[in-house]
């Protein structure tokens, strides 16, 4: 690992432990560290740090995720009505009359 390598992983160290706060940030280590390995035999280095910080992203998203809180209920005085109710299912267009539209029939069908 070379030295630009190197400080791309610590920039996305610490925005990993930014974005992660209730984290304890050996955690974070230990995670990119893993991710970092298997990395280990490629000889195209460029790309590692941005593979590191989305595995890593992914791993602690797919983890450390808390459920959504209950949304709260909104409460409304009336529900609005439309001047002109739609029908609830329109009808299908007859599908002889679409295809007259849109698709001239071939001569050798006629």
């Amino acid at each position: 690992m070379d030295d630009s390598e190197e400080h791309d992983i610590d920039v996305v160290r610490s925005r990993l432990i930014q974005r992660y706060p209730d984290l304890d940030p050996e955690v974070v280590e230990d995670l990119i560290v893993v991710v970092l390995a298997r990395f280990d035999g490629c000889r195209i280095r460029n790309f590692v740090p941005l593979l590191v910080e989305r595995a890593a992203t992914r791993t602690l998203d797919a983890t450390y995720s808390h459920p959504p809180a209950h949304p709260e209920t909104v409460r409304t005085l009336e529900v609005p009505t439309a001047a002109h109710p739609e029908p609830a299912v329109r009808s299908a267009p007859n599908i002889r009359g679409v295809r007259r539209i849109f698709a001239p029939r071939s001569p050798r069908l006629s």
